[in-house]
């Protein structure tokens, strides 16, 4: 029998489908530990081994872990999903394989400390209070100056995160975050939220693994004041001087906060002084970026990260020199998703590589202001970043969705 790779929980856009196939492709038996392994539609679907645990038990799952190892050997322990990294860097530790520092992911998990990680040393972000309370968190807003960036210290895909205009703004949306008890994975949340002045400029993310730079990528958020990822281009198109300057940012971030194991996805604000650091994430990134990054230059960042889990070095060279681009398909409303029109369409304009739809008709659907919103996709590569570009957003168009009765809402 292959040697066992234990997945701890999975993420919810497609990446942790993607990783346990391709631990099967490189001959391991992908097995996922979950406390409700039925959450994940994939794993009955592509016949992957589970093993029901309490994954917010740290001793549970080490003990699970052990009664793998002897059956076929464990070859390796990590995590698609934001929520559990820690968990699985520090199960990895204490079983002698390989993985990230549990300390660094820990702290840089907590966005707040991840912050005075990065003011220490001297990496350019934007100004930053921490809030237990209503009254701190406008006292922060207030001396920081409005607009302000009110969020959770923990937390992924843009939950939480508002950019509020005024200080009732800021104290309500405060109240909201202070007074929830659990995030929407049902784990409860620490009662601590972070205050930010608000950064002005387009958004990138740089993709790396280990303290190699992979690429930049582009992005583009909704409207505001909420900051969904409505779609990405890879790679950007950057000056030599900027993307000299976004690198470099990257790796004084990734050193700061003793990173430097497997992928990181560091997203930044590229504002007239120069970029800033948003956040960074001690693991692949989400929203398909992996993906677009294996159809723009063959390295598959995924395959890459479970050679590094088994203790294999992988070698990232580019193969292919393409442009893609990721359009989301949007919920337009609550409500029945009724059915979907527009797909053979989308799907015959050239370039295009697929399209995606999350939910099938007669699913509930509804908008919560983060990466919930999005329905599906559409991915296009092409030999330029205009021609991908065009590509990915005439598919997009194309597709219209019927939500909750006779009237046609085109996706945004």
């Amino acid at each position: 029998m292959n040697q066992w790779l234990a997945f701890v929980e999975s993420n919810t856009s497609g990446t942790g489908r993607l990783f346990a196939q391709a631990a099967s492709q490189q001959g391991f038996r992908p097995i996922l530990l979950s406390d409700n392994p039925a959450r994940y539609g994939y794993v009955s679907q592509d016949g992957l081994d589970t093993l029901q645990v309490d994954t917010r038990t740290e001793l549970a799952l080490l003990d699970a872990c052990r009664l793998l190892a002897p059956e076929a050997g464990l070859a390796g322990v990590t995590s698609s999903s934001e929520y559990f990294i820690s968990t699985a860097a520090s199960i990895a530790r204490r079983l002698r394989l390989a993985g990230p520092s549990p300390v660094a992911v820990r702290a840089c998990r907590d966005k707040f400390r991840q912050r005075r990680l990065l003011e220490k040393a001297g990496v350019p972000m934007p100004a930053f209070r921490r809030a237990t309370s209503i009254k701190s968190a406008v006292g922060a807003a207030q001396a920081l100056g409005l607009p302000a960036i009110v969020k959770p210290v923990s937390g992924s895909g843009s939950v939480g995160v508002k950019l509020c205009l005024s200080l009732d703004e800021v104290g309500a949306h405060a109240a909201r975050l202070l007074n929830q008890r659990h995030n929407e994975r049902g784990f409860p949340v620490a009662r601590r939220i972070l205050v930010e002045s608000a950064a002005s400029g387009p958004e990138y993310s740089v993709e790396t693994f280990g303290l190699q730079v992979i690429g930049i990528t582009q992005k583009h958020l909704g409207p505001l004041p909420n900051f969904v990822e409505i779609g990405h281009d890879y790679p950007a198109q950057l000056s030599l001087t900027t993307k000299h300057a976004i690198e470099s940012i990257a790796e004084q971030s990734l050193t700061a906060l003793g990173l430097g194991w497997g992928p990181a996805h560091i997203e930044l604000r590229l504002t007239e002084s120069g970029p800033q650091i948003i956040e960074v994430n001690p693991r692949l990134a989400g929203g398909y970026i992996p993906e677009l990054v294996r159809l723009s230059c063959g390295i598959d960042l995924i395959s890459a990260t479970i050679m590094l889990v088994v203790g294999e070095q992988p070698q990232l060279k580019s193969s292919c020199h393409e442009h893609t681009s990721i359009r989301f398909i949007l919920s337009p409303g609550d409500g029945t998703l009724a059915r979907v029109e527009g797909v053979k369409q989308a799907q015959s304009i050239p370039g295009v590589t697929e399209v995606k739809l999350y939910s099938p008709p007669g699913a509930e659907i509804r908008r919560y202001g983060d990466f919930r919103d999005r329905v599906g996709h559409v991915i296009a590569r092409r030999s330029t970043h205009e021609q991908a570009v065009q590509a990915a957003e005439a598919a997009h168009r194309a597709i219209n969705l019927c939500v909750s009765g006779p009237l046609w809402f085109q996706n945004t």
